[in-house]
């Protein structure tokens, strides 16, 4: 179902969206959002999980054709520990993200591990481009240290990823195609602006309290648990579209934006391609253990885990 809203010639903005409540036994509940949903505004993002993590929770899994993104907030209480198949192991900390590029295949698996932990985070699937999707995987980490801030009186954004208002990332180059991810937060009825590129989307989720949205003539009001998400066509003769944020009394906010690919999508589970072709080539591969496993001679700390999930 598409929920695309208020529409010009070249700039689309979807209707507001309530994230899909998602429970994984006791351990796991989630905000989810599809891409679906925006009816290709949400493009090149695919999935969208605003979730809390208290126990493991999901075994080793395998992904194709998409970067899994993880990105923790900073009031997470303890790490969640990265395993994956390329022998990448190591904690995501408060404050800190983890983008796995999966490209043609490979197994992964994420979890609190310790007393009281108690993980809030995103889940992000980002699409890859046609080109990219038989590519070799590979992860790369931003530490909290690494991630600057854009700071006025009643505005603080983290800028994970991306640039905005003159900061910029600084692991930009590692990723497989430009990306954008802000932490927002906005108190004292303040107000943010972000400039979209011309041929890019756009998505605003809301973490907590309210914010009005306001592009292109158009304003949308958001809650804790709603996104909208907004599009500048390729065909656009401006460069940018600025999308300004107005806080209520105040509001933590996240911006994911990128450029859209406009591809056919094929999607089972982790796996996302452009054809069944495709997907079936990928799954097909997994069985033949092409991706690689998380055994417990390799990670004997997971075997401890494994059982608790």
């Amino acid at each position: 179902m598409s929920n695309v809203g208020n529409s010009s010639e070249f700039v689309q903005i979807s209707e507001v969206v309530s994230g899909h409540d998602m429970t994984i036994r006791d351990g796991f509940r989630a905000k989810h959002f599809a891409e679906q949903t925006f009816g290709g505004l949400m493009d090149p993002v695919v999935m969208l999980d605003h979730f809390h993590m208290t126990a493991p929770t999901f075994a080793p899994h395998p992904h194709a054709g998409i970067s899994a993104v993880t990105y923790m907030f900073e009031d997470a209480v303890g790490a969640h520990v990265n395993y994956d198949s390329l022998g990448n192991y190591g904690p995501i900390a408060p404050g800190a993200l983890h983008w796995f590029a999966a490209g043609r295949g490979a197994v992964h698996t994420e979890q609190p591990e310790g007393d009281n932990h108690h993980v809030h985070a995103l889940q992000i699937f980002v699409n890859l481009p046609a080109s990219q999707k038989y590519d070799a995987p590979y992860a790369f980490d931003v530490e909290p240290s690494e991630i600057p801030e854009v700071v006025s009186p009643g505005v603080r954004v983290r800028v994970v990823l991306g640039a905005s208002n003159g900061v910029t990332a600084k692991k930009n180059d590692d990723l497989p195609q430009p990306f954008t991810l802000l932490d927002g937060f906005l108190t004292d009825r303040a107000a943010f602006h972000h400039d979209v590129p011309r041929g890019w989307n756009a998505t605003v989720c809301v973490v907590s309290g309210h914010l009005q949205v306001d592009a292109d003539g158009t304003s949308r009001r958001l809650g804790a648990g709603e996104t909208v998400a907004i599009g500048l066509s390729k065909r656009a003769k401006a460069d940018v579209l600025t999308i300004s944020l107005l806080a209520g009394p105040d509001c933590h906010f996240v911006v994911l934006s990128g450029p859209a690919l406009g591809e056919p999508l094929a999607k089972h589970g982790p796996f996302v391609m452009n054809t069944v072709e495709q997907l079936n080539d990928r799954m097909s591969a997994y069985q033949r253990g092409e991706f690689g496993s998380l055994d417990d001679e390799t990670f004997p700390q997971l075997k401890a885990y494994r059982t608790r999930a």
